[in-house]
């Protein structure tokens, strides 16, 4: 028996070119998954630090005692955190700055650093209390100024503007 000339299907070498196309792709395919993955974990690290330093930055300012330095661990999404935050010098009266730096377990660079300018605690013996200010009394609105009311009448006269209405640019050449 002699083959046909017009036989259908596939050679071998057709198939084979095939399947080192598809094997190609697939390779970058695998590639582009793994970095994706490594970024989106990248991404969710730096955004956990990022809300434990600020979560700090909170404490410190509800604090009444503001430390020089201060550190500790902290769980978030089932990961070990290491947190410092150390006062820096600042030119800012009444305010300090911090520098909260935050580590995930096993890192030697921080995730994320986060510099929070806190207001320095209420010193008795150097900030003597406010006496002229009655905080007690209510505050009195000024009657010296007359108070606007709303016009409830919808209709006005064509000539006058609208109040709401700019005044015209003038050119002052």
């Amino acid at each position: 028996m002699k083959p046909s000339p017009k036989a259908d299907g596939f050679t071998l070498l057709e198939i084979l070119i095939a399947l080192a196309i598809l094997a190609i792709l697939m390779i970058g395919l695998i590639k582009i998954t793994t970095y994706n993955t490594r970024n989106l974990w990248h991404i969710e690290n730096k955004t956990l630090a990022t809300l434990i330093a600020g979560n700090h930055a909170a404490q410190l300012r509800l604090a009444k005692d503001k430390p020089e330095q201060d550190d500790g661990w902290e769980t978030q999404a089932g990961r070990r955190w290491y947190w410092q935050a150390r006062r820096q010098i600042t030119t800012t009266l009444g305010l300090w700055q911090y520098r909260i730096a935050v580590y995930l377990e096993g890192d030697k660079e921080p995730y994320t650093e986060l510099i929070s300018l806190i207001p320095e605690a209420y010193n008795a013996e150097t900030d003597p209390p406010n006496l002229d200010a009655d905080t007690t009394a209510p505050q009195q609105p000024n009657v010296s100024e007359p108070v606007m009311e709303p016009d409830n009448d919808a209709t006005m006269p064509p000539d006058e503007p609208a109040i709401d209405t700019p005044a015209p640019l003038q050119n002052y050449e």
